[in-house]
């Protein structure tokens, strides 16, 4: 069991990371695995445990996280800085000089990767996601939602009569969780003859295919259920709306009437569609519905210009857009329709990946791994519906 963040002691940025910087390599792999177990022991990652470990109030470090101090202490700059004689190549010469800096060789090649690229990925989690958390081990305790019929909906309470309560009770359950992530090495002879920020073309496919692989995952628990909470989302055609929109659909092309149709009957459901999830096909179509009109004006518009009908206004359905989320694991020919602060949540492995950072310390290279073992849970099971264009 992790022991609590509360326990981990504030202090100096040189007393945190000791040995690092020792001339005799043995003593710097040593001083650098002892960070590592200290990582492990709280089940954090190296940058939040020295953001919380180091201590730089009242110090000339003033003003910087406790990661960034441990950066400047050990010479790691992450980005060249001519103005005040900083240089990146410096990086480069750490961890050279110093095995058991690679420690953080992971986190300043991230960090070099933002200030270089700053470029957003198309494929995200992110608008997917209900709430992400972090876990110290793969099984957890959490709450699912069990709702009675009977008190599910909320009336007016004759006065004396019980207030309907919805129950939520406490389960023990083991959320599937996998490991996602790949890594690049280098030689010391790479780093001492070549910037860090060469790397930074490698890195950022490794980011992105990590991001790739958590995307997948999520995907399959929307389109099939987990293993707790629910079974697979519903499904409904697109030529199922025919007779209510009075419009044949062409199979294989999103019709607006009929996916106006479909988010109509997930708000009278109670569970409006604010999140659409597609493939590029699917998002492509999705474009296709903006194309502009032939006249410019809608019927009514064009009644009241003629006839001065009454002026009508549009119901509003949601509160804001229904925003597209697009990834190439989701299912052709679908969208998948979330109410995405009630769906799905995503559930990070504190510290899954130091052992990596481990190897790269005692080995002649340089390993850069991102990693993240992260598992996917339903929250509610009434809040998914996939809409099949192509039937």
């Amino acid at each position: 069991m992790a022991e609590s963040l509360l326990d981990i002691k504030r202090r100096p940025v040189e007393e945190v990371l000791k040995g690092l910087k020792s001339d005799n390599r043995n003593e710097s792999i040593e001083a650098g695995q002892k960070l590592n177990r200290e990582c492990v022991k709280f089940s954090v990652n190296l940058r939040d445990y020295l953001t919380l470990a180091v201590k730089t109030e009242g110090t000339s470090m003033g003003g910087l996280s406790g990661y960034e101090a441990a950066l400047a202490y050990l010479n790691l700059p992450v980005r060249d800085d001519f103005k005040s004689g900083v240089l990146l190549q410096a990086a480069s010469d750490t961890f050279e000089t110093y095995p058991g800096t690679r420690a953080l060789f992971p986190p300043v090649i991230d960090d070099i990767l933002y200030f270089t690229q700053r470029q957003d990925h198309i494929e995200q989690l992110a608008p997917m996601l209900a709430v992400s958390r972090t876990i110290s081990g793969p099984q957890v305790l959490f709450t699912v939602v069990d709702d009675d019929g009977s008190e599910y909906n909320t009336n007016a309470i004759p006065e004396g009569s019980r207030v309907p309560v919805r129950s939520i009770r406490t389960h023990e359950a083991t959320v599937s969780m996998f490991k996602h992530g790949s890594g690049i090495r280098t030689t010391y002879e790479f780093n001492r003859r070549a910037r860090l920020d060469l790397l930074t073309p490698f890195a950022a496919r490794v980011a992105r295919q990590l991001e790739l692989s958590k995307i997948k995952a999520a995907i399959n628990v929307l389109v099939n259920g987990d293993s707790i909470a629910g079974s697979a989302a519903p499904v409904v055609n697109q030529s199922s709306y025919n007779t209510p929109v009075a419009v044949t659909a062409t199979n294989g092309m999103i019709s607006y009437l009929h996916l106006l149709y479909w988010f109509v009957q997930r708000a009278q459901l109670g569970v409006p569609v604010d999140t659409v999830v597609g493939n590029f096909d699917a998002m492509f179509q999705w474009m296709r519905l903006f194309q502009p009109t032939i006249n410019g004006i809608v019927s009514p518009e064009q009644l009241i210009k003629d006839a001065s009908g009454p002026l009508l206004s549009l119901p509003q359905l949601f509160p804001g857009p229904v925003k597209f989320a697009v990834s190439n694991s989701a299912p052709a020919g679908v969208l998948i329709g979330l109410t995405r602060a009630e769906t799905l949540e995503e559930l990070r492995e504190a510290g899954g990946d130091v052992a990596e950072e481990d190897r790269a310390i005692l080995n002649q290279t340089i390993t850069y791994i991102r990693t993240e073992v992260t598992g996917y849970r339903l929250l509610y099971r009434d809040t998914r519906s996939i809409f099949n264009y192509a039937a």
